[in-house]
């Protein structure tokens, strides 16, 4: 490297002499006086001047710019070790239900919560990923916002740099658990009005505690639609508590909604755990893949490179 430094100060120095050009002035000898301080009969003779070496014009700045816009611009490998040294690390907090615990993950890969931290890994800004899954299998919105409220989160969320939620679908299986056999559309309309109000809450306390961290907000799917042909009615409530979730991520600048309904509404694909109603490896695999989707195009690496400080 040293070397080739020197090379191109070198080449570097001899155009820019090149372009600055050459004036060489000689003075003439003095015309000869004889003795007797008489002048010279003899006159000297005139030489025609000669044309200039070179353009005796200044370089211009542009010039000059893309002269060293060529010897020194970076290869791919210098860039990739740029943005090595720059990468920053990045503390995922991830918040939920069983869908963020990974349950039914045959491989134990962590769900998608590991699966997203071993793609987030590979940008160029990211060095490291600190992940802490929080988790829990069968909680309900209300459970998480008692949480918030008493602060067991306060400090992940100080320092949190990406933030992940699912959380609603052990809110549906409440209603159904209530009155399993007698089921009414009026039941789980009355539930959503309090569910709205808590995710908002969910999010509010969020907020309070970091005002400006990525938010994926990722809805849920209905898990009885491939258990009976009746639960098909499930389709239009879940749709319904999903634009909850959709509506306050719309409300958020930070925030990115990730709709997975329709991934599990069928087990053609083998998405489902031997349980019938979480996803397994294969499964986890494709609600990554849509997380990503969904990332892009809410420009999500941009707002989690403005949160890690990193700078291209």
């Amino acid at each position: 490297m040293i070397v080739k430094y020197f090379i191109n100060i070198s080449i570097i120095c001899l155009l820019v002499g090149v372009l600055s050009g050459c004036a060489v002035s000689i003075d003439e000898a003095d015309s000869h006086v004889s003795p007797d301080n008489e002048q010279a009969e003899t006159t000297q003779e005139t030489k025609p001047s000669e044309p200039p070496l070179a353009n005796t014009e200044e370089p211009s700045s542009n010039v000059l710019t893309q002269i060293l816009e060529h010897f020194f611009e970076p290869t791919d490998e210098e860039l990739q070790q740029m943005d090595a040294e720059n990468a920053k690390p990045l503390q995922y907090l991830a918040l939920g239900d069983s869908l963020t615990d990974g349950v039914g993950d045959e491989y134990d890969k962590g769900g998608y919560v590991g699966r997203l931290g071993d793609s987030l890994i590979t940008w160029p800004s990211i060095a490291e990923i600190d992940t802490d899954n929080r988790g829990k299998r069968g909680r309900r919105s209300d459970q998480l916002l008692k949480l918030l409220e008493k602060g067991h989160y306060d400090k992940e969320l100080q320092t949190a740099q990406l933030v992940s939620m699912t959380m609603g679908g052990n809110d549906v299986m409440k209603v159904v658990r209530q009155d399993l056999f007698h089921l009414k559309r009026k039941a789980f309309d009355k539930e959503l009005l309090a569910y709205g109000e808590r995710y908002r809450q969910i999010l509010a306390s969020i907020r309070m505690k970091n005002p400006t961290v990525p938010l994926l907000l990722i809805g849920f799917y209905n898990p009885f639609s491939i258990v009976t042909n009746e639960a098909n009615e499930f389709d239009s409530i879940i749709t319904e508590w999903n634009q909850v979730i959709e509506k306050a991520a719309s409300e958020d600048p930070n925030a990115c909604y990730v709709s997975v309904e329709d991934l599990f509404d069928s087990n053609e694909e083998l998405v489902y755990h031997t349980d019938f109603f979480h996803p397994n490896a294969k499964g986890y695999d494709k609600m990554t893949e849509r997380i990503l989707q969904a990332m892009e195009q809410c420009d999500m690496e941009q707002k989690i490179n403005q949160a890690i400080g990193f700078e291209e």
